[in-house]
């Protein structure tokens, strides 16, 4: 248990430290592809240790807001794969998978808080659990759309990873405060405040990016776009051409 501890702590702050490197180095450049990959694995090891000594130390809350949080930056990550959802792309069976799991796990926090508020209890845990479990139904439900809305937009993919990685760090910050920043006061603001703040500002930068396309500019001059598979395809496509001229 000290070494998952311990590995928990480092995984963490390593996802800290490199989220907002990947943040303000050029958007699809290589640093911000290894940044961004160093940030997800990162965080996937803080999630396993999480709920593993969440139910060791019979710490629910740690092990639940650890799927919360892992569930946002899964669905980020995963954007990247599912850049032709316009064009009829299906998402994979393990975007259903992660998407059903959030559910039902920010399902049980919105109704767990819920409830204990309902019965009068004032105390953090079901005002921690109530905002939790809302934001992360809200963000299964964009999932819902992108996956199945018959008209879609083409960068939704983009907005998809900005919010799905920001709100994962934000989420990070929080399990950070919670920890670290004890002086805050009421004990539920120590959790709450990084969402607070930080909604707003991925609201204001997802809009942005909205407003720069909207006004006629090309996603590729603001962003170095891959798509997945394209380059695969075109090497293919390369080596049946240069088999065609050699018959």
């Amino acid at each position: 248990m000290q070494f998952l501890f311990l590995l928990h702590i480092t995984a963490g702050l390593v996802a800290l430290v490199v989220a907002p490197l990947a943040m303000i180095v050029g958007k699809g450049g290589d640093w911000h592809r290894r940044w961004g990959k160093t940030f997800f694995y990162a965080m996937s090891i803080v999630v396993v240790t999480a709920i593993i000594l969440g139910i060791v130390r019979t710490n629910l809350l740690m092990a639940m807001v650890a799927v919360f949080s892992f569930h946002m930056i899964a669905s980020g990550y995963r954007a990247l794969y599912l850049k032709r959802l316009h064009e009829g792309q299906r998402p994979a069976r393990m975007d259903i998978l992660i998407m059903g799991l959030a559910g039902l796990m920010n399902g049980g926090l919105f109704l767990w808080g819920a409830t204990h508020l309902a019965l009068g209890h004032r105390n953090s845990a079901p005002i921690i659990f109530l905002v939790f479990g809302l934001i992360g139904l809200t963000f299964v439900w964009r999932d819902l759309q992108r996956f199945y809305q018959r008209e879609s937009d083409r960068r939704e993919w983009l907005y998809a990873h900005m919010t799905g990685f920001l709100g994962g760090y934000i989420a990070t910050v929080s399990a950070f405060s919670a920890v670290n920043l004890e002086f805050i006061r009421p004990a539920w603001l120590q959790w709450l405040w990084p969402s607070i703040v930080g909604t707003p500002l991925i609201i204001l930068w997802v809009r942005h990016y909205k407003q720069k396309l909207a006004s006629g500019r090309r996603l590729r001059n603001e962003l170095d776009i891959r798509i997945e598979g394209a380059s695969v395809q075109r090497r293919s496509e390369r080596k049946r051409s240069r088999s065609s001229r050699g018959r």
